[in-house]
């Protein structure tokens, strides 16, 4: 681990989607590692040295002070101490058989079968997996975790696992975008975003309160519409916590059909159907889900490398004549709403409790795709499948649903709490909201 000695630092708050992701951390401790945020690359074509890899890590590090960040402070109120220099630990993972003792040695027939061009890639995402699995020391170790993957003396893919505390999904891909060009080139053209102290520090300012009071008073109007959602009435099981992911070709191609046709985008209309299905376990006709908005819509935060997401409250009446008006009425409630997705997570926690217990959300909707290429796109050939894919004891969350997965292929999570939705349950959730959507394709 790199030591950054006698060096001067500069501490300050957490900014609010930094307190959202430390509160995840504490609810989820000791099994918070699902926060990581793992990212395989292929290096360029043009042959990159080991020694040139790590050289890129060390101007990445040096150019986004979030990945030169620790925690400092008590755990119940941390703060954010920030270094002027660091030097991540990075692994070399060579697919060929190294010296004894080195650091990640594997041999290439130990991932067979498979074509030794593929090895690189197969060992990389292995690599990503064992370096994901362990959750950060937020206040000893750098919150990034590197590996080269080498093989004929040169870096064929690059591993990145990002501390969600230092990034969010769009800021792990704007990491991985400079990693990239830092490997072909000396250097980048400076920064223009703000740093997160300096985003910390506006949200501490008159005006960043007035922007957190908005958003929760346009909260508390929403809560207001809401209805009661149940009491949960199952057992739970143990582990508590369990997650179902559906690959689904034909909700791929069904929810760009819709989109189309009523000139939004494919992500509402998946959270029209998360929240129509919700809505049938429910019983409830004004439903609130929140949805993850990522906050880069003003030109000084669209490079922000740092964690400035947080979560809009969507508020849809399910009553409606077609499934298609419900899809309208998201796309111009969901514009509203991520206006009002910044603010100060424990006064809105203070706020939102005062409420009442059965006036609540229903769970989080999270829409991992950073690009979509909505449009007219047939569905692959192959068949659903739906498998459970990860379980835990602890959450913050009762209840979320992440899209992710390539063009033509959609996969979707649903995560829950077994007293909310048994495994069973959990798996038909996602079979309904594929049934929903792939019909309302055909009308």
């Amino acid at each position: 681990m790199a030591d950054p000695g006698e060096a001067p630092a500069r501490d300050g708050p957490l900014t609010w989607g930094q307190q959202d992701i430390w509160r995840a951390v504490v609810a989820a401790a000791p099994q918070e590692r699902y926060l990581n945020i793992a990212r395989v690359f292929a290096a360029p074509k043009r042959p990159v040295s080991v020694e040139r890899a790590a050289l890129a890590l060390e101007r990445l590090v040096a150019r986004h002070e979030s990945l030169r960040t620790r925690l400092t402070g008590p755990r119940d109120a941390p703060l954010q101490r920030v270094w002027p220099s660091a030097c991540p630990p990075y692994e070399v993972v060579e697919t060929r058989p190294t010296e004894p003792g080195s650091v990640g040695s594997v041999r290439a027939e130990d991932v067979s079968p498979v074509p030794a061009e593929d090895v690189s890639s197969v060992l990389a995402e292995e690599v990503g997996e064992r370096l994901a699995a362990e959750p950060f020391a937020y206040w000893e170790e750098w919150p990034l975790r590197v590996a080269f993957v080498v093989a004929g003396g040169y870096v064929r893919h690059i591993v990145l696992v990002l501390c969600h505390l230092a990034a969010d999904g769009h800021a792990a891909e704007l990491v991985v975008k400079d990693f990239r060009l830092l490997l072909l080139r000396d250097s980048l053209p400076p920064l223009r975003s703000a740093t997160p102290r300096e985003l910390a520090a506006w949200q501490h300012s008159p005006e960043g309160k007035r922007v957190s009071g908005e958003a929760i008073g346009f909260w508390l109007e929403e809560y207001a519409r809401m209805d009661p959602v149940p009491p949960s009435s199952h057992v739970p099981g143990e582990p508590r916590f369990v997650e179902a992911t559906m690959r689904s070709p034909a909700l791929a191609a069904a929810a760009q059909e819709v989109a189309a046709r009523n000139g939004v985008s494919s992500s509402t209309v998946l959270l029209a159907g998360a929240m129509r299905v919700a809505g049938g376990l429910t019983g409830q006709r004004f439903c609130g889900m929140r949805v993850i908005v990522n906050n880069r819509f003003a030109a000084g935060r669209r490079d922000v490398v740092s964690t400035i997401s947080q979560e809009a409250l969507v508020v849809l009446d399910l009553r409606t004549e077609s499934f298609d008006a419900l899809v309208r009425q998201a796309w111009g409630t969901a514009l509203r709403a991520y206006r009002q997705a910044q603010y100060d997570p424990y006064a809105m926690e203070e706020a939102v409790t005062r409420v009442g217990p059965g006036i609540r959300s229903f769970g989080c909707f999270n829409d991992q795709r950073l690009v979509q290429e909505d449009g007219q796109v047939a569905a692959l050939e192959g068949k659903t499948e739906v498998a459970r894919t990860d379980a835990m004891d602890r959450n913050i969350c009762d209840f979320r649903l992440h899209v992710g997965g390539e063009p033509g292929r959609m996969e979707v999570s649903c995560y829950a709490d077994t007293a909310l939705l048994p495994p069973p349950g959990i798996e038909q959730y996602l079979l309904d909201l594929e049934a929903l959507i792939v019909e309302a394709a055909r009308t």
